[in-house]
């Protein structure tokens, strides 16, 4: 579900500041999920077991590693 709302005259800036600070961490949280995401599928893809996101966090992956993750969803 989507809210409206209106903003008050004068505080248009404002409202953008807030909307832009508001992408931007969106934006890295997603980045930083799909790290985590892109760790788990590797466990579970190429070395056959199942991690945590607490052990997620603690894995390194190469450059290679993380395309080899999902290459069936490249649009």
């Amino acid at each position: 579900m989507q809210d409206f709302f209106r903003i008050e005259e004068g505080k248009e800036h404002r409202a953008y500041q807030v909307a832009v600070a508001s992408c931007k961490k969106r934006v890295t949280d997603m980045i930083h999920d799909a790290r985590h995401q892109a760790h788990i599928w590797h466990y579970a893809k190429v070395k056959g077991r199942s991690i945590k996101k607490d052990e997620a966090r603690q894995v390194v992956l190469t450059k290679e590693e993380y395309l080899a993750v999902n290459t069936e969803h490249y649009y």
